[in-house]
């Protein structure tokens, strides 16, 4: 019987490590946010490295601003069972798998979520490295803070709109479930390729440098030079299952190397980024935009 209330226990404590808050917990000014992880688990990047990612979004700014739930699974209709008794406000799917590990109940869950929340996207090719063991430049929070700053103003942008889904993944091998995901919600686009940054390249607008972290984009191609793989996200004019138009806006785009090539995008969002353009290797840090403090209400 002493056997059975211990294992019972252990799974309790077990359950309750992955749960950071729970989701009808949160207060009127934070926001709901479920961080689904169903990545290949490697040598140098295991589910607990997506986990402090998830745990800082959770604990930033007193954990006043965002209440975060976060899953790792790679079990097809998990999801779709998670959603059936629980409510976000923002979704992340970080999805860097070989496999498809989501089925028909799983992205039909993310069509409604899409129907019932904000409609806002975002695309992310290089989630993947936000914290790895390749070396001290890739492990989180990363050089000056340069990955939690990253972080905080991707999350911060769908915040001011409401909401939505970001989706991140990395190269082109590995964008088999991130691109279920894309294209459950905007038939027919996907990630893509495989990205070697050089200096030729800019951050477009303000969306990605605008946090309460500053960002210096300087920081961050050191970061993406370290791992020369990323994926390329989606960009420009598209439908939704529903018939909508869906535009993507690029946010970070860089050629190959050594420059003078094609822009690539590496981040996409249907969120405009606004004009102008500060360079990739810039080592100066944009001046934050404040944020509300209230969510916006979702979409009908």
């Amino acid at each position: 019987m002493l056997q059975k209330i211990f294992k019972l226990v252990l799974i309790v404590l077990a359950t309750a490590q992955l749960n950071f808050a729970t989701a009808g917990s949160a207060s009127p000014e934070t926001m709901n946010v479920l961080w689904w992880s169903a990545s290949v688990i490697e040598n140098k990047v295991q589910p607990k490295q997506r986990e402090t990612l998830a745990r800082f979004l959770n604990d930033y700014d007193g954990g006043k601003v965002y209440s975060v739930v976060f899953r790792h699974s790679q079990r097809k209709g998990e999801f779709a069972a998670h959603m059936q008794s629980a409510s976000y406000d923002l979704i992340v799917v970080d999805a860097t798998t070989r496999k498809k590990y989501f089925n028909q109940p799983d992205l039909d869950a993310f069509r409604n979520f899409y129907l019932t929340r904000s409609r806002a996207l975002m695309f992310d090719g290089t989630l993947w490295i936000r914290n790895t063991r390749y070396s001290d430049l890739t492990i989180f929070p990363g050089e000056n803070n340069n990955s939690a700053a990253l972080l905080i103003s991707q999350i911060d942008a769908l915040r001011k709109v409401g909401g939505g889904l970001l989706v991140g993944t990395d190269h082109r091998e590995y964008q088999a479930s991130a691109d279920q995901v894309v294209q459950a919600i905007l038939p027919g686009t996907s990630f893509k390729g495989t990205t070697n940054p050089s200096t030729d390249g800019n951050f477009v607008g303000k969306l990605l440098l605008s946090g309460k972290i500053p960002v210096k984009p300087v920081d961050i191609l050191r970061h993406w030079e370290v791992i020369p793989n990323q994926g390329e996200a989606p960009v420009g004019q598209f439908t939704d299952f529903t018939g909508a138009n869906v535009t993507l806006y690029s946010l970070v785009e860089i050629s190959d190397k050594p420059g003078g090539k094609r822009m690539r995008p590496y981040m996409s969002s249907t969120i405009d980024p606004g004009s102008g353009k500060t360079a990739i290797n810039s080592n100066v840090a944009v001046k934050s935009d404040p944020m509300p403090t209230r969510k916006s209400p979702p979409l009908d």
